[in-house]
């Protein structure tokens, strides 16, 4: 999106609220201001900001209005990445494979056509949430996890995608390059120490990597992998990730051990927590298999 977008977009909200060019323009020009709206001409962050004041608005609220707008006109192959990952969540939690199977076409005929390396990428990310979503557990092909391999090593800078790309791919690469993509993972966080507002999309590839293990029968690793997330103190406002770390670290204690106190413990948690959330619930019993009670299956 461009500069006609934001100023199209402004240009409803001033007339949504009732006002005039000159009512907002204060220091700029009425001709500043309508070469803006109509997409003839850029404006400063902080003519911009000037702008909003006068409409009463921040510019945070600007932002995702215009993203939310753009999203809601954008072909699918061409959503925001926060788009793309509300969109995905909803497939996954509504067990959507057609959607899903739609989805990544669009992807593939978008790449066939301009073979642009994010439509491929995307492909592959939606190619790993139908593997979970139809509880297989199998790999991604060689290729396509060698694909996310070239693509995550190659950074030194992880942002959205990035984060993305590891977490819903993860449990679904290759043995070795997931090997290869946790350590390059945690030395990204640890040491190049990353902007705090990709905290969230850490702790969520992280917690998959403990999925991953889960998935590969390595319980004692995954319970060290998930010891070392909580370690991280992940934030209150992420409630339903803390959870799911607690309910994974019971299902492979008792995995690992055939502990009653932690199959006890885990049923409980999964009844109440699938009372709050019955969605949730019945995701995660799909995700992992659990049936009530706990049989033992060593």
């Amino acid at each position: 999106m461009g500069t006609r977008d934001a100023g199209y977009m402004f240009k409803k909200i001033r007339l949504e609220r009732g006002l005039r060019i000159s009512d907002v323009a204060g220091s700029l020009s009425a001709s500043t201001v309508s070469k803006f709206e109509n997409g003839h001409t850029d404006i400063s962050v902080e003519k911009l900001c000037l702008l909003l004041d006068n409409v009463g608005m921040d510019t945070t609220e600007f932002f995702e209005i215009l993203n939310q707008n753009h999203d809601t006109n954008a072909s699918p192959a061409d959503l925001s990445q926060r788009a793309m990952d509300k969109r995905l969540l909803r497939y996954a939690m509504e067990q959507d494979v057609d959607g899903l199977k739609q989805f990544r076409q669009s992807f593939l005929s978008k790449f066939k056509k301009t073979h642009a390396r994010l439509y491929k990428l995307r492909e592959i990310m939606v190619s790993a949430i139908i593997l979970d979503t139809q509880d297989v557990h199998a790999l991604l092909s060689k290729t396509d996890s060698k694909t996310i391999n070239d693509y995550l090593m190659g950074r030194d800078t992880w942002y959205a995608l990035e984060y993305a790309l590891y977490g819903d791919c993860v449990p679904f690469l290759q043995p070795d390059d997931f090997n290869r993509l946790y350590a390059k993972f945690l030395a990204i966080h640890f040491d190049f120490h990353q902007p705090h507002n990709y905290l969230d999309l850490f702790f969520s590839a992280f917690y998959n990597v403990g999925v991953s293990l889960y998935y590969r029968c390595e319980y004692a690793k995954a319970i060290q992998t998930l010891n070392r997330l909580q370690e991280q103190s992940v934030p209150d406002n992420l409630f339903f990730l803390r959870i799911q770390l607690r309910l994974l670290k019971l299902l492979c204690t008792y995995k690992l051990t055939g502990n009653s106190n932690a199959a006890n413990e885990l049923n409980a948690l999964v009844k109440v927590i699938s009372k709050i959330s019955p969605a949730f619930g019945r995701r995660w019993k799909v995700d992992f298999s659990f049936q009530e009670p706990i049989t033992d299956e060593r």
